[in-house]
């Protein structure tokens, strides 16, 4: 019996990868004051990477949120982030997220207001340096969110950086 187990181990081992890098990186996002109203955090995984999102004191509402070309937050209007990442041959972008929905709900736990917090999944956005479509090249790229679902004004930015 142990015979067994100590093959079917090494048969485990063996067919392990190892060397494979978990693609990590993270942000923090500022509103158009410089101060801090929530994070962002990054995993890649498989056909694209999933991002927590975490908000606070944004108004409820509808808001539009994409990735943009650089890792600038400049305030008060965050132009310094550039267009939007990953343009595609048919004018869509991969780095836009559908409109999120902030709501102002109470948790029946705490009595207190809820944080906006979601984990989604962009198909064909990439952390490894080594891809066509990654978000962490020479120059970085941001997270804006812009007042309405259809765009607008930039109200709030995330660099995105590299977790250590």
């Amino acid at each position: 019996m142990n015979k067994i187990i100590l093959i079917a181990l090494g048969f485990l081992f063996i067919s392990c990868e190892f060397g494979n890098e978990v693609y990590q990186a993270t942000g923090a996002f500022i509103n158009s004051k410089n101060i801090k109203i929530g994070t962002v955090e990054v995993i890649e995984q498989g056909t694209g990477s999933n991002f927590r999102i975490q908000l606070e004191t944004l108004t409820p509402g509808f808001y539009a949120m994409h990735i943009h070309e650089k890792a600038l937050c400049n305030t008060p209007d965050f132009t310094s982030a550039g267009g939007h990442h990953g343009l595609r041959s048919d004018g869509t972008f991969s780095g836009d997220f559908r409109p999120i929905q902030v709501k102002n709900e109470v948790s029946k736990y705490t009595g207190k207001l809820k944080k906006f917090n979601q984990i989604i999944f962009l198909r064909d956005i990439f952390l490894d340096p080594k891809s066509d479509s990654t978000i962490l090249d020479e120059d970085g790229s941001s997270i804006i969110i812009h007042e309405s679902p259809d765009g607008g004004a930039r109200i709030a930015c995330a660099k995105i950086k590299k977790k250590n």
